[in-house]
């Protein structure tokens, strides 16, 4: 176990650091997301317990608009979008929208503690793939890596490495993809 989380931990931060060269803070924040081809819409199941031990899963989320981000607690990227994420969240509260951060391949006590450690006051879902099989099922081959999900369930946008989801054409899009048109 020790050896396929030191080379998870490897490769992540080497891909991590190549998607961060091409597109830099200063590129457009919307440019950032990928659309996901529509072949690729339909998101694989997604069940996992958060910190508290509760069971979660997309369809507790239905009929909103999802961010779902993968990250680790030892991914500088990672650490530096979750206020992002934050923000975004409450700048949408009381819309059809949620952020869902799924921690990749870490023990929950390191994963709490973590939490505690840098006093983030994060309000979203905090999911444990503990085994890496939702990161596999999900394709996620960096980290931290994104999916946005529409209101009707059908992932739209991916984003590779560190992004600003509070940026104002970030916010946007998401609120577009809230209409049953989207």
């Amino acid at each position: 176990m020790r050896h396929r989380t030191l080379f998870m931990r490897a490769a992540v931060v080497l891909l991590a650091v190549a998607s961060l060269s091409r597109v830099s803070a200063a590129d457009g924040a919307s440019a950032a997301l990928t659309p996901v081809p529509s072949e690729h819409a339909s998101p694989p199941a997604l069940v996992l317990n958060d910190l508290n031990g509760d069971r979660l899963s997309l369809d507790d989320f239905s009929g909103k608009v999802l961010l779902v981000n993968f990250w680790a607690t030892w991914c500088p990227p990672c650490v530096k979008e979750l206020p992002s994420m934050q923000a975004v969240r409450r700048q949408l509260a009381g819309e059809p929208f949620e952020v869902i951060a799924v921690n990749v391949g870490e023990d929950p006590v390191d994963v709490s503690n973590f939490l505690n450690r840098i006093d983030a006051e994060l309000e979203y879902p905090i999911l444990l793939d503990e085994n890496m099989v939702a990161a596999k099922n999900w394709k996620v081959r960096a980290l931290p890596t994104t999916y946005i999900i529409d209101s009707q369930g059908r992932a739209r946008y991916i984003a590779l490495g560190e992004r600003d989801f509070d940026a104002p054409d970030v916010v946007s899009i998401l609120r577009s993809l809230a209409l049953p048109d989207a």
